[in-house]
């Protein structure tokens, strides 16, 4: 009797699974899976303009309370490989604000898991006042955090992955600080996205279903 019992709560803890991912799909909104989103500026042509070809990011050469110029592929002087060129980072006017921020400017439409920039070192590392920062502010356009990171002592061409998380980014602005950049920005790669609250549903199905066969076999 017991095993018969058994047997047919295993047997119900299947068609519950199938119910639920049947209901899944009609009941709970489709949520995007998480995604890595990647733009190379060595997949466009000299002069493309880059600023809107993701529809995940806005790409903007910001100038601070200046305004700010379309982001567009150019050839590096340093490579010859195309770019998203090099930029100075720092305030205009005022600080800890997007709109005053100077720099190559990234705008999420939804904050991003984190962001990594392959940046190409020129020969500006053999200055000891060579750098690389960020700003990252919130849906609000506040500062949220920032950091500089010593390029100096690095090796012209050599390759470094600028990788940021900071939870509730919703814009970034990169640059160099001291000159204009002390490498050239090539690709751009960010996270975005949720998993899919079906594949959340069938997984604790499958895992109360996995208990009871265990139970079972014993």
């Amino acid at each position: 009797m017991g095993f018969t019992c058994t047997k047919f709560r295993t047997a119900l803890v299947g068609v519950a699974a199938s119910i639920a991912l049947a209901l899944s799909t009609i009941l709970i909104p489709s949520v995007a899976g998480a995604s890595i989103i990647t733009i190379d500026a060595g997949d466009y042509a000299n002069g493309d303009d880059l600023s809107s070809v993701s529809p995940f990011v806005d790409l903007n050469w910001l100038d601070g309370s200046y305004g700010y110029r379309p982001v567009t592929a150019r050839t590096s002087f340093f490579s010859g490989d195309q770019v998203f060129g090099t930029f100075e980072l720092g305030w205009t006017e005022c600080v800890n604000r997007y709109e005053c921020a100077m720099g190559f400017g990234m705008a999420f439409r939804e904050a991003p898991h984190w962001v990594s920039l392959s940046i190409r070192f020129t020969n500006i590392v053999l200055s000891d006042l060579s750098s690389v920062g960020w700003f990252a502010f919130d849906a609000s356009g506040d500062l949220l955090a920032l950091d500089f990171i010593d390029a100096y002592g690095s090796q012209p061409g050599q390759y470094y992955a600028l990788n940021i998380a900071v939870p509730g980014m919703h814009s970034l602005v990169v640059g160099g600080g001291g000159y204009p950049s002390a490498g050239d920005f090539e690709r751009l790669s960010f996270a975005v996205g949720v998993p899919e609250p079906s594949t959340l549903v069938l997984s604790g199905m499958g895992l109360a279903g996995m208990i009871l066969l265990r139970r079972r076999r014993r």
